[in-house]
């Protein structure tokens, strides 16, 4: 069957509702976690931002929410918490929402959709461009340079990817696309019923390429400025890049275990369940082009396979 074909076929079962009678059928190996970046306004064009294929518009996301609203169980991460203490049973088809780098318009277009579904999410901050109002690394060097280039920066030792690159990240107005969230909107977002605030580092390095310290830095920074501006405790942390043991190493749980994180995420797909090691939890990359009926596909078939 070819791509059309198959998109058709799944497009008709979504609307017969084969899919919320399969998915109400079904349990669930382990939490499915979404891995969301920024979003976009449906108006905004394709070209509003680097890699646009991270960025889901609006309404694929609202149809996105809608789905699981009808056919899961959303949970918040304390939620998993208290499952994994033993003091609660995860549901049949446990579902948590997550989104990295800390963009602005997961204030602005996320936060009302997930509250309209009451959904939890767990937002993974980058701090130092959330504080100085500048573009994150990656989106200047695409500006810049192109987005090819930005492979190429992630394999730059540490220091030269922080003085040559990192730091000339320039300012941008809030009303950018690209602009991230301010520290107050991270306050605000924090006290939204079943959000949570999470780590991403203070710049989003591969922290594999910096030495002991600067990692410690990177991780620690971060947390003690998400505290600050959430009065709450920072116990969950999304990897930069998040490939298992590429893009982070054996000194990197070492160091979030002594700042008593509890959770950490990659982005290695696959079902997050209770044997995996709590600071490599496996998530699920949702890209633009994850249509509703293609995400209700994965959740019913593909991902459980």
């Amino acid at each position: 069957m070819n791509a059309t074909l198959r998109h058709f076929a799944k497009g008709t079962l979504l609307s017969a509702g084969h899919y919320h009678r399969a998915l109400g059928r079904t349990r669930f190996p382990g939490v499915a976690v979404l891995s969301y970046h920024g979003l976009r306004a449906d108006e905004w064009s394709d070209a509003a931002m680097a890699q646009g294929f991270l960025h889901v518009r609006a309404s694929t996301f609202e149809a996105h929410c809608r789905l699981v609203r009808e056919t899961c169980d959303p949970i918040s991460l304390d939620q998993w918490r208290e499952a994994r203490a033993g003091t609660r049973h995860l549901p049949a088809r446990p579902v948590l929402f997550t989104f990295d780098d800390g963009y602005r318009s997961v204030q602005t277009i996320a936060a009302p959709i997930l509250a309209k579904y009451e959904l939890p999410a767990v937002v993974f901050c980058c701090s130092a461009p959330n504080e100085e109002r500048r573009l994150h690394w990656w989106d200047h060097v695409a500006a810049s340079e192109g987005e090819e280039a930005i492979e190429g920066w992630k394999d730059r030792p540490y220091e030269d990817w922080l003085a040559s690159c990192a730091l000339r990240a320039p300012v941008a107005n809030d009303a950018d696309p690209r602009a991230t969230l301010t520290p107050a909107e991270i306050g605000n977002l924090s006290r939204q019923p079943g959000v949570e605030i999470g780590a991403h580092t203070a710049r989003h390095p591969i922290l594999a390429r910096a030495s002991t310290a600067r990692q410690r830095a990177e991780i620690a920074d971060n947390q003690d400025a998400l505290g600050r501006w959430t009065g709450r405790p920072v116990r969950a942390l999304a990897y930069p890049n998040g490939r298992p043991r590429v893009d982070y190493d054996a000194a990197t749980l070492d160091i979030l275990h002594d700042l008593n994180f509890d959770f950490a995420f990659t982005i290695h797909g696959g079902f997050s369940r209770a044997e995996d090691p709590p600071f490599e939890y496996p998530r699920f990359l949702m890209q633009a082009d994850v249509t509703t009926r293609e995400f209700a596909h994965r959740l019913a078939y593909s991902w459980l396979r």
